[in-house]
């Protein structure tokens, strides 16, 4: 069984990271190439930013929510990444707009 812990390990590199945002395609993915444009950073240096945040951040509850989905899925690293970006946009959009 594949653990969020790949998806750590794995996509915490740009160019690994890169990869698999390609791979991922869709909204979130959209999204964060959006996110990073805006920061004038790379996609994958932006993921691999994100992945970090998720592993150091991330309730366990959000934690268990995406190994679930990974364990359903025939791409689980991919699902993992979905639902680590998917949250991570959102936590970054959420603490931008109460920053002071």
């Amino acid at each position: 069984m594949v653990k969020l812990r790949e998806v750590f390990d794995s996509c915490a590199h740009p160019a690994v990271a890169a990869a698999a945002l390609a791979s991922l395609g869709g909204d979130v993915a959209e999204n964060l190439r959006a996110v990073a444009a805006r920061d004038g950073v790379p996609a994958g240096v932006l993921v691999g930013e994100l992945v970090r945040e998720f592993r150091e951040h991330s309730c366990p509850s959000v934690v268990t929510s995406a190994e679930e989905a990974m364990r359903r899925s025939e791409l689980p690293v991919l699902t993992g990444l979905q639902h680590v970006l998917a949250h991570a946009l959102i936590r970054r959009a959420l603490a931008d707009k109460t920053a002071p």
